[in-house]
């Protein structure tokens, strides 16, 4: 049967035992990360030099004093982040970071981005709440559920992978905290970010809360908006690291040229996209991206809510994203279905409702903080 994780989570001692991220694999079996470069196979000493990377590259220790972001009148270190993963999330990470260069490849892989993204992003908000009392404890206990449950999820899903497979589900408790020790390295910023807007913003509306929300906002529910979008990168599309500089000036050339050909009214955006857009799977369709409600997980909230802010027929400034930079046009909007404020429409206008006042204060934190990413 399997045992059930206790409530706090996120401070759990059991990680203090567990042995740095690399020691806990399988015999044989390399350590790593989903997403990250898997160790490259030895070679001959004849092997050819390999082609200098386009993205930003930062190693631990020796670029421990680097910045990767700035918040506010503050630089965030790459030694910041690594300490504060050590800290809060995975004991010995720093260590075999030193020791193990798999894991030193977590700082060019898809991970990375992530991290620094999460990372400022708390930042932004410690800065924002500056004034205010904020209950350590209530904050904790907010970032510990946050952690549970997304950790719930993951696991619950694995074991329904493991079941349609055919294979046992009945996990023992050293390979669950194994799996604790790996999600809580890889997802431990999401959640203690997560945790951060619960906190600021609880489940504590009435009902005529709701209602006024509903009544507000009647087209996110039922309705969605046709989106086109001209897309360049600025980060490497593999691994979502910002550009070196010689490549970021090339794309900052390619924008520049984009914004020249666009016309003021958007007429020609099916031709520029076309011709311009780096997604090559839109671009053919003059950047058409399909119909996005207003909270879709399928794009990244900034496109979401710049598209849901624009006019039909209306094209965008430059909206940037994990992806790089989007030169937006709403098409048109569509209403589907007319849903009424029920007893049944409840518990969706709360979950919109909510979603939508933690993605007004995470924005309104990254415009306070003027953050900016430098990797």
């Amino acid at each position: 049967m399997l045992t059930m994780l206790p409530p706090r989570i996120l401070c759990l001692s059991l990680l203090l035992l567990l042995q740095p991220w690399a020691a806990a694999q399988t015999p044989g079996v390399p350590a790593v990360v989903p997403g990250t470069v898997p160790a490259a196979p030895p070679v001959a000493a004849t092997k050819p030099q390999a082609e200098k990377p386009t993205f930003v590259v930062r190693e631990y220790p020796e670029d421990r004093d680097a910045a990767i972001a700035t918040v506010g009148d503050h630089s965030i270190t790459l030694g910041e982040l690594v300490d504060h993963l050590e800290e809060r999330h995975h004991p010995g990470f720093r260590d075999a970071l030193v020791q193990n260069p798999m894991v030193q490849r977590m700082l060019q892989s898809d991970i990375i981005a992530t991290w620094v993204r999460q990372y400022a992003d708390i930042q932004a908000l410690k800065l924002l709440t500056k004034e205010m009392a904020v209950d350590q404890k209530k904050l904790e206990e907010a970032q510990s559920a946050q952690l549970k449950e997304s950790f719930q999820g993951y696991l619950n899903n694995y074991i329904e992978q493991r079941r349609a497979a055919g294979r046992p589900t009945d996990l023992k408790q050293d390979q669950i905290n194994r799996m604790l020790a790996r999600y809580q390295l890889e997802n431990g910023l999401a959640a203690e970010l997560q945790g951060w807007l619960n906190y600021l913003e609880p489940d504590t509306y009435n009902r005529a809360q709701l209602q006024e929300f509903f009544n507000n906002n009647a087209r996110a529910f039922g309705g969605t908006v046709s989106l086109a979008h001209i897309l360049i990168y600025n980060r490497d599309p593999g691994r979502g690291i910002l550009f070196n500089d010689e490549n970021m000036a090339r794309a900052s050339a390619q924008l520049a040229d984009v914004r020249a050909r666009l016309r003021e009214d958007g007429s020609n955006f099916e031709e520029v996209a076309k011709l311009c857009s780096a997604d090559q799977r839109t671009a053919p369709l003059g950047g058409a991206l399909g119909s996005v409600h207003r909270f879709d997980d399928r794009l990244p909230a900034a496109l979401c809510r710049a598209a849901w802010e624009l006019r039909d027929g209306e094209v965008s400034d430059v909206v940037e994203s994990q992806y790089g930079w989007h030169i937006l046009k709403r098409v048109d909007f569509q209403q589907h279905i007319f849903i009424l404020f029920t007893e049944d429409a409840i518990p969706s206008v709360r979950q919109v409702m909510r979603r939508s006042h933690q993605e007004d204060i995470l924005f309104q934190a990254r415009e306070k903080a003027a953050l900016k990413l430098m990797m």
